[in-house]
């Protein structure tokens, strides 16, 4: 920890199996520090005493230049955890306009799928619709993506919902501890959870899953991402809620652990709710509360982005009910972050700025969507309006709908919208841009560029 600033091992950072000072170093380890070499650099933004804690505590010569993390709260390790990040969308999936439950008998229920594998890249976001499932609904439009995959969902999945997933070959099903899809009579339901239980534990790996990120992280988490609120003084865990909790916790198997459980809910909800660029949509039209419904989807994707300065989320939706890419601004998979640059894009020498190293969330979108071809139709959000080389992207792709959130700086915005302009003015490729204020409750401009 750097006493300096208080920030958990992030001076550190760039050496990610040091012992804690409590466990002491080895001389070897020491050693492999100082051949590092005078290449590496102090980072911007460092108390100048962290330098002398590190060097003092390692025995490192006084000029000794040491590449370390700034510790101005924006370290890239304050981010949402994938899976915490995923239940969130579970939940918001479900809160979509476009979602209804399939009939009387059962509960609405939003889904997200996602790979197995190291990266767990989002394959799939939707919900139920009238007459079908969740689980239905990604069949009906991505078919095999469910195999070997992860399944993120709202609710615990009805038995027929459960006999696709099995059949779907996927490898784990985590859900809410809330009201299952199925409706109906105590009775009912618990016949239903039982059936459904015997063919998951017998099949796959299925859970309760509450995410875990403390709420004073997502404020944090909130100030890189631009989306900042007031606190809820009136929350309440019931409002998220629309009956009594209590019986379930029984069904689930998780009636010994109830306190904990009631607790990491509340926090969980509080976080998702803090999370939310504006608290609940307004009464506008369908397709203006769809546009807001999604603007807000592309923030949670954006708490996960471990850019140090900012974050960027960016989703691809399709007209037929589904989203089929999701992405955020970062540093490569798997790249240790100190041995990379972190301050801005355009203040510091090209050297150290972090342009070079950072994927933006839009070419990251492209690139882990599940949908080969893009069609005219599909949409894409982001967090910000693209820059020229996103645009290029967009462009070879044959992006024709953008929904954004304007630039908090009023000339980088019309930087942008210029930039869009001139970029997409030709017959072959058309653009309709609408950018929303900041709370995402209303479009700031709205063109059609041909």
């Amino acid at each position: 920890m750097c006493p300096e600033a208080g920030c958990v091992g992030s001076c550190l950072g760039c050496f990610p199996n040091l012992p804690t000072r409590s466990t002491g170093i080895s001389n070897r380890l020491r050693a492999e520090i100082r051949a590092l070499g005078s290449g590496l650099r102090l980072r911007a933004g460092c108390p100048a005493g962290a330098h002398q804690v590190v060097t003092t505590y390692f025995n490192l010569p006084i000029n000794y230049d040491l590449f370390i993390w700034t510790c101005s709260g924006s370290h890239p390790c304050i981010r949402l955890e994938k899976k915490d990040m995923c239940m969130f969308l579970a939940h918001h999936m479900e809160q979509s306009p476009e979602c209804h439950a399939p009939s009387d008998q059962f509960n609405k229920t939003g889904i997200v799928i996602c790979e197995s594998g190291k990266v767990h890249k989002v394959l799939a976001m939707s919900f139920s619709v009238a007459g079908l499932h969740a689980v239905q609904q990604i069949i009906r439009c991505l078919p095999s993506s469910l195999r070997d995959s992860t399944v993120y969902l709202s609710r615990k999945p009805c038995r027929t919902c459960t006999t696709f997933l099995i059949q779907g070959s996927v490898s784990s099903v985590y859900y809410w501890p809330v009201a299952p899809e199925q409706k109906g009579d105590d009775s009912v339901v618990k016949e239903d959870t039982q059936q459904a239980d015997v063919f998951l534990r017998s099949h796959i790996s299925s859970n309760v899953l509450l995410p875990m990120t403390s709420f004073e992280t997502v404020k944090m988490i909130a100030k890189k991402i631009g989306c900042e609120r007031q606190l809820n003084s009136n929350f309440k865990l019931i409002d998220y809620l629309t009956e009594d909790f209590d019986k379930y916790f029984s069904l689930f198997n998780i009636r010994q652990c109830k306190d904990t459980c009631v607790k990491r809910m509340e926090n969980a909800f509080r976080c998702y709710d803090f999370l939310l660029k504006c608290s609940q949509l307004e009464e506008k039209g369908l397709k203006e509360n769809i546009n807001q419904h999604a603007l807000q989807l592309c923030y949670f994707l954006a708490a996960r982005s471990d850019d140090p300065n900012r974050g960027v989320g960016c989703a691809l939706y399709s007209q037929d009910g589904y989203f089929f890419g999701a992405g955020y601004n970062g540093y490569p998979i798997g790249i240790l972050y100190g041995n990379l640059p972190s301050v801005g894009r355009k203040k510091h020498k090209a050297g150290l700025a972090k342009r070079e190293a950072v994927l933006h969330a839009e070419a990251n979108v492209l690139l882990y969507r599940s949908k080969p071809e893009i069609e005219e139709s599909d949409v894409l959000y982001c967090t910000k309006p693209p820059c020229h080389e996103c645009q290029n992207l967009l462009k070879d792709v044959k992006i024709k709908t953008i929904h954004c959130v304007e630039e908090s700086s009023t000339q980088s915005q019309q930087d942008h919208l210029d930039d869009l302009k001139k970029n997409f003015d030709y017959h072959e490729v058309g653009l309709h841009l609408e950018v929303y204020t900041q709370g995402c409750t209303s479009k700031k401009y709205c063109s059609t560029i041909i």
